[in-house]
């Protein structure tokens, strides 16, 4: 497959949440009610739909966010050389209160030969 052919999957954001919460659990709740990911003095913090926030139950699986803190565009996380990339929606002022929808991609390492 080329660099620049499409790549089509069926999963889907629950079947990502399955995964998130299996390989980078959160100290409290599940990826799935994440409504927000911040970055905070370089944790990873989580505000879930009850307002709440958690972290990672293992911190230094976050690696890097991407953008600024408060609303970081994209989050790196890395498990056993697998490293996920999470875009988290950004809430728009027309939709507050609505479940944002977050984008999870797979990322792994090439090892030179």
């Amino acid at each position: 497959m080329g660099m620049n052919q499409s790549f089509k999957t069926s999963a889907t954001w629950d079947q990502a949440i399955g995964f998130l919460d299996q390989s980078f659990p959160l100290a409290e709740g599940s990826h799935g009610s994440a409504q927000a990911y911040l970055v905070y003095f370089d944790h990873l913090l989580v505000i879930q739909n009850d307002g709440s926030t958690t972290g990672l139950s293992r911190p230094s699986q976050f690696i890097e966010a991407g953008g600024n803190e408060e609303a970081p565009q994209s989050i790196l996380l890395e498990h056993n050389g697998v490293q996920v990339e999470i875009e988290p929606a950004q809430r728009s002022a027309s939709q507050p209160a609505a479940q944002p929808s977050h984008r999870m991609q797979l990322l792994t390492k090439i090892e030179s030969i």
